[in-house]
């Protein structure tokens, strides 16, 4: 990606010569994504997904997490200079336990990779795709990601219709964000964990 043209784009300061650490923190499947930058241009380095067993008990997860958070700083030494670490900052949706887990790992995170940076960023997902000039309404309307429609009428348990057939679907928000980074980036990166991994990553560089 070519640094003057996300400037002028974003009409933000790219760091140069710099490497960004994007982590998107989950229980799960946490996606990480390396960017570095020289003089002239951003470069993709290195993508990964830390897959943890939903089969595990919490702490056992936890441990596996931290083990390939050690794993991970073997690639992290290939790289010297400046280094900045972007933690996806957890948010409460519908789960008590989810939250305080996200939590946990995020701080594990922190503990297991802060001696490898020079710079932390604790950035919730709205953040930091605000920081990289995703608005999902503008995406809605300018995007190539159309909305499907409903093929008939659907209805409530109480027979009260809740979609008309030719209603458009909603699209999702991490939909329309990775298709931000296709048609405005031209980056395509079929997993999704890995691009939000990215998204916080470039968001680290913008200044």
């Amino acid at each position: 990606m070519n640094i003057k043209y996300i400037e002028k784009k974003l009409k933000k300061t790219i760091r140069t010569n710099t490497i960004s650490v994007g982590i998107d923190v989950a229980e799960h499947y946490t996606g990480v994504c390396i960017l570095k930058t020289d003089d002239k241009e951003i470069i993709i380095e290195h993508r990964e997904v830390i897959e943890t067993s939903a089969k595990e008990d919490h702490f056992t997860r936890a441990d596996h997490y931290v083990s390939a958070l050690e794993k991970f700083k073997q690639t992290l030494n290939k790289y010297k200079g400046y280094k900045i670490l972007v933690i996806e900052r957890c948010y409460f949706g519908m789960n008590v336990e989810t939250l305080i887990h996200l939590a946990h790992f995020g701080i594990l995170t922190y503990i297991t990779l802060k001696k490898n940076f020079d710079t932390y960023y604790y950035f919730g997902a709205t953040t930091a795709r605000s920081i990289i000039g995703f608005n999902q309404k503008r995406q809605e309307e300018t995007g190539t990601l159309k909305a499907e429609v409903y093929t008939r009428d659907t209805k409530n348990a109480e027979g009260e219709i809740l979609h008309k057939k030719g209603d458009k679907k909603k699209l999702q928000c991490k939909d329309l964000v990775h298709n931000y980074l296709e048609t405005d980036f031209k980056v395509s990166i079929k997993n999704k964990d890995e691009a939000d991994g990215f998204v916080l990553a470039l968001a680290g560089l913008l200044k």
